[in-house]
């Protein structure tokens, strides 16, 4: 039984934390090396990558330059994509095992859960106030899936324009707007993710998911009532 107020409760273990601060760095590289690959609108970033090469063989004009780096960035692009793939077995193994467990299954079903989600998240960011949820809300278990699902998408997409010789033009053109379309939504939700996330009501959990892991009851008893109901009893 739970009783102290300044009990530490873990919020995210380990793996979770660690995962977390480098899928940081991931998405960077993924997102410089992937938006002149994506558009001509970001070329300056091509030029970026295309410069230093410059220096070492004779290319000297623009059009030489733009053509070279925009091949940098996706030699970095597939080398990142590969660093992460191999980061995310681990995690995925130990997440996997946990899977009952996790937090991000809907706690109730139906048309009156969703729309009783959406109250949940006005009071949450819109009045300031602290609705019965329990350790995430509805658009927290939502982003959790959609992530999920996008890097599904990202990770079979990516392999089949990385290996487009091995595949009909019909599918690698399919894949490639897959890829596009799941690279645009994930900027999109993250730079939404990361506005929510550093907001001053998530403060604690910015805390918990960068440094300590963890929690004080208190703060679960407050802002997630019905999380604390279910570890008052444990």
């Amino acid at each position: 039984m739970l009783k102290k107020a300044d009990t530490k409760i873990e919020v995210f273990n380990q793996i979770i934390i660690w995962y977390h601060k480098h899928i940081i760095h991931f998405m960077f590289f993924f997102i410089i090396t992937g938006l002149p690959i994506l558009s001509d609108k970001f070329k300056f970033l091509a030029y970026i990558f295309g410069i230093p090469v410059s220096w070492l063989g004779e290319i000297n004009t623009s059009a030489e330059i733009l053509s070279v780096g925009i091949q940098v960035a996706r030699i970095f692009h597939r080398v990142t994509a590969l660093f992460f793939i191999i980061a995310s077995i681990p995690f995925v193994i130990v997440m996997l095992k946990d899977i009952k467990s996790w937090h991000i299954w809907p706690e109730k079903w139906g048309i009156k859960a969703f729309f009783g989600g959406i109250k949940d998240l006005y009071k949450t960011y819109i009045k300031f106030e602290h609705p019965e949820i329990g350790k995430y809300n509805m658009g927290q278990k939502l982003f959790a899936w959609f992530i999920i699902f996008a890097m599904i998408m990202m990770t079979a997409s990516g392999w089949i324009l990385a290996f487009r010789d091995f595949y009909s033009e019909n599918l690698w053109q399919w894949a490639r707007a897959i890829h596009a379309i799941f690279f645009i939504l994930i900027i999109f939700f993250l730079i939404i993710h990361i506005y929510i996330g550093t907001h001053p009501i998530n403060r604690c959990g910015l805390k918990a998911i960068f440094r300590t892991g963890e929690t004080d009851l208190e703060h679960i008893k407050e802002k997630h009532p019905r999380w604390y109901n279910k570890l008052k009893n444990l």
